[in-house]
């Protein structure tokens, strides 16, 4: 039986807060990159290096990359050609 889950950006911020992950969102065509400091539904602050940060309404983003491997993901081994 297989199982589904909805892989929200918001699922994938909280998911990245908890882990430590850098993550990249995409606001206006323009990637923004740092560590999610907190997120709540209406926004994001990312901690960038350098002492920086930045606040991202949740409705401005457009992508969100998270620089980790996909979760749930059960790897297919190769097959061997005899």
């Amino acid at each position: 039986m297989e199982t589904s889950t909805i892989y929200s950006m918001g699922t994938a911020l909280d998911r990245a807060r908890a882990m430590d992950i850098p993550v990249e969102v995409l606001v206006s065509g323009q990637w923004v990159r740092g560590l999610v400091v907190t997120a709540d539904s209406h926004g994001v602050v990312l901690a960038a290096e350098g002492g920086e940060h930045a606040v991202v309404r949740l409705d401005a983003i457009q992508a969100v990359r998270v620089h980790a491997p996909v979760p749930g993901r059960t790897p297919i081994p190769a097959q061997r050609n005899y």
